[in-house]
């Protein structure tokens, strides 16, 4: 059964405005995250002497990294949901909704998780997924 593509597009759009927006989220937090670390206001200093594993991965060097890996899983968010709102690629689509299932790699964890479900469910849809290019 083939679906109208306009009508494909509006089946896509819930869930592809929720990646935006969980890729935006992330993604102000990761640049406020990142702005912390490199000003020296991570969570180290508020620690005191604490040397929990957890204080050192996300402070200095390697929170700033994390933030930037974290920038670019926000990035890569915004534009497969940008490219699922077009039904340009059923691949990175699904990718896309994956990587906001993820709660480690996801920017925004408890947002992606519901839009995540509901983008794959939608372009698992065998009408939907003949209507990407």
């Amino acid at each position: 059964m083939e679906m109208d593509r306009s009508l494909a597009e509006q089946r896509v759009k819930g869930p592809a405005i929720g990646m935006l927006v969980t890729g935006g989220v992330g993604g102000l937090l990761q640049l406020a995250s990142l702005a912390m670390n490199l000003l020296g206001a991570g969570l180290a200093p508020m620690a005191g002497e604490s040397e929990e594993i957890w204080v050192t991965m996300t402070s200095g060097v390697y929170g700033a990294i994390s933030s930037l890996i974290g920038l670019g899983v926000a990035g890569f968010l915004i534009w497969g949901a940008l490219k699922m709102m077009r039904l340009e690629s059923w691949g990175i689509a699904l990718t896309t909704c994956i990587l906001a299932l993820v709660p480690c790699v996801s920017p925004c964890c408890l947002i992606g998780l519901p839009f995540g479900i509901w983008g794959l469910v939608v372009i698992n849809d065998q009408a939907v997924k003949q209507a990407f290019r």
